[in-house]
Formats: structure tokens, C-alpha cells, sequence
């Protein structure tokens, strides 16, 4: 079964310290937490993550986000929202929490669920529904992990791919966005 500690760890070695890109639609980040994200938490979330804003949250609470806080908040906001610990290899249970964190759970397990797609052949036997159920569970754990990552790998990049397309002011983080997907 899949660990939190190691799947938040494989996340916070791609994720940055600090960034103050001023074209990053999220705004100042840190740990991977985006100014956008955090706002749109409500404060006792905020609270019981260990953050204390009397009103709003504003750019210097991300600066001065400890890394202890941005633990809490991904194990708040994403390991708890999906039962990753239910899947038996920790390397995927890794990527597609990192997927999770990166570009929302329901397209992290929407990604996951088309990979189990190309390796077991049978569209009918997992629909793409971004729902980590016991079905979903159950085809990703009968995948042979490295071609389960290789097929989300495809699956990551072509979602990036898709969404510079469809959004061209962000094509500055594409390569980056490649990268993660690539293993990188």
C-alpha cells in the first residue's frame, strides 16, 4: 500500500522553493502552493493546516509558507481526497499523486484511468471519469507498473500539449510541464 510521506516527497522534489514568475497564472508559488490556490481555501481549512490570516491571504503568507504547512495542505487537499494509499505500487501511486497536485485530481485519475486504456485494450472495463474507485484501483494495480508509467507519461504530456493549444500564454511552461511528465 501506498505511502503519503514517500508520494509527498516525490512531489516536493519537482516542485521549487520560491517563485515570483509574474506569468504564472497562479501567482507566487511556493513548495508548489499558488497564491490562487491557497486563497481559495476557506480559513479554518486554512487553520487547521496551521496558517493564521485574519482575513485574506496575501503574497507574503505564501512566502512565508513553512514546508511542515505545504505537507499539511497536500495531504488536506489532495492524498485525502482520493484513496492513493489503496494502490500497491508506490511508483504509481507517486506519479499520479504528483499528476493530482499539479494539474487537479478528477484529470490526474482521468490520465491514469486512458493509460489503463492502452495497456489492457478493453475500453469497456474502466471509464475516464477522474474517480479513483475500487474498479480504477483495481485495473492500475493489475498493470504492470513501468508500462503503466510509461502509458501515463503519454497520457501527462499529451493533457500539457492539449492545454497550450488551448491556451497559448502558458506555452513558456510547456517544456517544464514535459519534463515532470517524462520523469524529469
Amino acid at each position: 500500500m501506498a505511502e503519503f510521506t514517500e508520494a509527498v516527497q516525490y512531489v516536493l522534489d519537482r516542485e521549487g522553493e520560491l517563485s515570483e514568475n509574474p506569468n504564472d497564472p497562479g501567482g507566487i508559488t511556493k513548495y508548489g502552493i499558488s497564491f490562487r490556490f491557497l486563497k481559495s481555501l476557506p480559513l479554518d481549512k486554512l487553520r487547521s493546516y496551521g496558517i493564521f490570516v485574519s482575513e485574506t491571504i496575501t503574497e507574503d503568507d505564501i512566502r512565508e509558507l513553512t514546508l511542515d504547512q505545504a505537507k499539511s495542505i497536500y495531504k488536506g487537499e489532495f492524498w485525502d481526497h482520493a484513496p492513493f494509499e489503496d494502490l500497491t505500487s508506490q511508483a504509481i501511486a507517486n506519479y499520479i499523486y504528483d499528476m493530482a497536485v499539479n494539474m487537479g485530481i478528477a484529470p490526474a485519475i482521468k490520465c491514469a484511468q486512458r493509460a489503463c486504456w492502452s495497456i489492457i485494450n478493453r475500453y469497456a472495463s474502466i471509464v475516464d471519469d477522474g474517480i479513483l474507485g475500487t474498479n480504477t484501483i483495481a485495473q492500475i494495480n493489475k498493470a504492470f507498473p513501468s508500462c503503466m508509467l510509461y502509458a501515463m507519461r503519454s497520457e501527462r504530456a499529451g493533457y500539457y500539449r492539449l492545454l497550450v493549444e488551448c491556451n497559448p500564454n502558458q506555452r513558456e511552461f510547456l517544456d517544464g510541464w514535459l519534463r515532470r511528465s517524462y520523469g524529469g
